[in-house]
């Protein structure tokens, strides 16, 4: 027989049942609607994660102070940190100077620091003094002007101030131009003011105002009360942007090598994509598990055939059908309703992905998240391989009963009843 006339006839075969057909190809379609909603899932997430470390710039270095000295004394915010490399600003200006460096930002944390923000009114609020951030932050809203300049400063002397630093009943725009005090007050009993002009306000909650690296220098080298704080500790984080993603990994091995920590986001994206690889097999197993359960139904549907039809198996072998021709028919059938079951099996889990993503937008949208992602994506090769597995699973099924069909004695099958 030929191939066109087997497959000819598996359909004729498959359309004598339909409603047979169709039940034995649910076990499929549950399987491949599973596996497909779930690698779905994770292709999704993993994209977005991957578009955010993008945005982030996978070209960004971060470079931290070797680890202290192992004879440090305990750190606490109160006493002066003990760095065996520090950040000072001349490595910061060797880096700069490299042809492979687009720019370099230094940082200063003042993170612990007692920090209040007295206004020309007299009124005080706590605040947390922070730097400008050197890259988009994905899980944050971009904040938005509410009067003056929030551009990133780049000259010491000015703050910008968040919405949610001010006192209730303080108009913004009233502040733009004016001088403020941020007053710090150590555990030594002392206090020190630092006196900034306001160049804008910005719409973030937070209680926060952003300051200069230089200010902030001044602000911290008066709090370990070490006049060349700068000079001795240095910086607490570099953020180094290369030209391109070889040249920050080169820059890496560069900067270990000379006792620094350093962090790249093209190292972390490696990690994270081992990660999400694990979960992909993790949530298509889910799947698998269904489609062995279905894979038993087409063994049974497959065996209950072979009873059936036994007289037109040994009719078949009576005028010329040879063992591999019924073999091939019968895997014909089962491959055709792995096939019937994967092609509803990947529809379906494209439609489930798509409300689901409209279920949480909805839900993100109510709740005022600064999140905009499509969690669920079907690529097309997640469909193709998805279908290719459902017919091979109607195959591998569909062995045992073809090899039974192909035994059967030509004579014994014509005088069965």
């Amino acid at each position: 027989m030929r191939f066109s006339d087997m497959f000819i006839t598996a359909l004729e075969n498959l359309g004598r049942r339909k409603v047979r057909t169709v039940l034995t190809s649910t076990g499929v379609i549950v399987g491949i609607l599973t596996i497909v909603t779930m690698v779905s899932l994770g292709v999704g997430v993993q994209r977005e994660v991957r578009s955010q470390f993008a945005a982030l710039g996978l070209e960004n270095v971060f470079v931290r102070p070797g680890e202290a000295r192992e004879d440090a004394d305990f750190f606490t915010q109160f006493g002066l940190p003990s760095r065996a490399n520090p950040l000072t600003p001349e490595a910061v200006a060797a880096w700069a100077a490299q042809p492979d460096v687009r720019s370099v930002t230094p940082q200063v944390s003042l993170l612990g620091v007692n920090s209040i923000l007295e206004l020309p009114t007299g009124q005080q609020s706590r605040i947390r003094v922070t730097g400008v951030e050197s890259f988009a932050n994905p899980f944050r809203t971009d904040p938005a002007p509410l009067a003056g300049d929030v551009r990133p400063l780049d000259q010491p002397g000015s703050v910008i101030l968040a919405a949610g630093s001010l006192p209730d009943g303080v108009e913004p725009a009233a502040l733009v131009g004016q001088d403020v005090t941020i007053l710090l007050r150590s555990p030594r009993g002392e206090s020190e003011r630092f006196v900034l002009r306001v160049a804008g306000v910005n719409d973030l909650t937070e209680n926060e105002v952003q300051a200069s690296v230089v200010d902030m220098v001044a602000m911290k080298a008066w709090w370990f009360n070490t006049p060349d704080y700068l000079a001795s500790q240095g910086y607490d984080l570099v953020v180094v942007r290369t030209n391109d993603v070889a040249a920050a990994a080169q820059l890496v091995r560069s900067l270990r090598s000379e006792g620094f920590q350093v962090q790249s986001l093209e190292l972390i994206l490696e990690q994270a994509n081992r990660v999400f690889a694990v979960i992909n097999v993790m949530l298509a197993s889910v799947g698998g598990l269904a489609l062995f359960v279905a894979s038993l139904g087409i063994v049974n549907t497959m065996i209950m055939a072979i009873y059936e039809r036994t007289r037109e198996i040994g009719t078949l072998k009576a005028i010329g059908a040879s063992r591999g021709d019924i073999r091939g028919l019968f895997m014909i059938e089962a491959g055709l309703i792995g096939l019937l079951g994967g092609a509803v099996g990947i529809v379906g889990g494209w439609l489930v992905g798509l409300l689901l993503n409209q279920i949480i937008g909805w839900y993100i949208a109510r709740e005022g998240l600064p999140i905009a992602a499509t969690f669920f994506v079907t690529p097309w090769w997640l469909a193709l391989v998805a279908l290719i597995f459902a017919a091979l699973i109607g195959i591998v099924a569909g062995l045992y009963p073809a090899a039974r069909a192909a035994r059967l004695d030509p004579l014994v099958a014509l005088r069965y009843e």
